[in-house]
């Protein structure tokens, strides 16, 4: 993908997820699972570690920076879901390590992988398709997006592209395992998608070749071997140049997952609306789908990670004032959490998977909503300086504010090689 070919609202967005993941990267270093990835990807090298003061070896520097980017649950989704976490360290990798890409190129291939991510989601049927049957499409499909994201920025023809996607199947791997017992397997599985991706598109680069039919109808392809129907894998191309789904992904105002968003929204939505002081709350009701009651109403919360996944913590963080940053769930288990907790009621709803039903009784009545788009995605993204103030959020108490700005500047310098570089439309 060339730089020329990026239409403005598509260099303002990438720019905007490109910043966004940068200061989950920063803001995730000291979490517990990145203290880990550090301390077992520890080849020396020449990529920093953005709120560490740390370098290192361009595949271990991948790995450890979207462990980091997805250890607070503050980054961005959809596309492969979590793409950011993904992408965004490969380029960071090969910006930074030796013979560096150039500028230019960092922005065509977050695009790039974010839509591939996207496509081969959709070619296993779509999110909840994939992820129904138990594969973590962060994991499964991420790695794709960083093959070709790597793959851009290094610039490779078709044919060492299609060796870099073929080989990057060979690690596509991850189960939703995690949502039983809240395992660090769900942050982990970024770092294996980012680095699997970069190796992938580094062994191609050198000669390695990799299956050309890997999306096909064989014995072993990956749309019918992880379920799919190996016909969805007309979904890789359809519209291809036309219709861009990264325009879906998300940038998301909350540190909690993604599919407890709507929920939230409308809870406030209804706070907001009614005027309504949370003191007035008598019962919360969360209809929550049958496919989705696993993903975000895990039972037995036993730390922060955990309850970032849960929506009836977030439920009664909000009517304890919370705006849901990442640390706000450190009092996942304190007590006015767990006063609430008590009059909060997840009802089974055995329906089509959408979106959850909020109902919150108050003042002798019951006010009911279902919020169809979260804040933060395509319908209503967050503004460029919603952005920028979410970042410096997570960035300046972690690296101080000449250090965040320095990381703003890098987004702004790869922006602005783009619109250089673009032919006049």
């Amino acid at each position: 993908m060339s730089s020329a070919g990026l239409e403005t609202s598509l260099v303002d967005q990438a720019s905007n997820h490109l910043l966004d993941t940068l200061g989950a990267i920063t803001a995730g270093q000291d979490q517990p699972v990145a203290r880990v990835a550090r301390a077992v990807h520890d080849r020396p090298g020449t990529v920093p570690l953005p709120g560490t003061g740390e370098t290192r070896e361009r595949r271990d520097a991948a790995f450890v920076n979207a462990v980091a980017a997805h250890s607070l649950e503050i980054d961005d989704t959809e596309g492969c879901d979590h793409s950011g976490a993904v992408v965004v360290p490969v380029l960071w990798s090969l910006s930074h390590g030796p013979d560096p890409a150039p500028s230019s190129r960092v922005l065509p291939a977050l695009v790039a992988g974010y839509e591939v991510g996207r496509r081969v989601q959709l070619a296993l049927g779509g999110y909840d398709e994939a992820n129904g049957r138990g594969w973590h499409s962060t994991a499964t499909c991420g790695v794709f997006a960083a093959a070709a994201a790597a793959a851009v920025m290094l610039g490779l023809d078709a044919g060492k592209a299609t060796s870099a996607l073929g080989i990057a199947a060979s690690s596509a791997a991850g189960t939703w395992a995690f949502a039983a017992d809240g395992a660090m397997t769900k942050q982990l599985h970024p770092g294996n998608a980012a680095r699997g991706g970069l190796e992938a598109a580094l062994l191609a680069a050198r000669g390695a070749s990799g299956p050309g039919h890997v999306f096909e109808d064989v014995w072993g392809g990956f749309v019918g071997t992880h379920g799919g129907d190996p016909r969805g894998a007309d979904r890789l191309v359809a519209e291809l140049g036309s219709v861009w789904h990264f325009r879906h992904s998300a940038i998301k105002p909350y540190a909690v997952c993604r599919s407890a968003h709507s929920a939230i929204d409308a809870l406030t939505g209804i706070l907001r609306d009614e005027r309504l002081d949370a003191a007035e709350v008598s019962e919360v009701r969360l209809h929550v789908s049958d496919f989705l009651r696993p993903m975000i109403c895990p039972p037995d919360v036993r730390d922060a990670a955990q309850a970032r996944m849960s929506l009836p913590i977030a439920t009664a963080l909000v009517l304890a004032g919370s705006s849901l940053t990442p640390h706000d769930f450190d009092a996942f288990d304190g007590d006015e959490v767990r006063w609430w907790l008590r009059r909060i009621v997840v009802v089974a709803d055995a329906g089509d998977g959408g979106e959850p039903l909020v109902e919150v009784r108050a003042r002798g009545e019951t006010h009911r909503r279902r919020v169809a788009a979260a804040r933060g995605g395509q319908d209503d993204p967050l503004s460029a300086t919603e952005v920028h103030r979410k970042f410096a959020s997570l960035a300046v108490p972690v690296v101080g504010a000449g250090d965040a700005a320095a990381l703003t500047r890098w987004v702004d310098a790869a922006a602005s090689a783009v619109r250089c570089t673009r032919s006049p439309s």
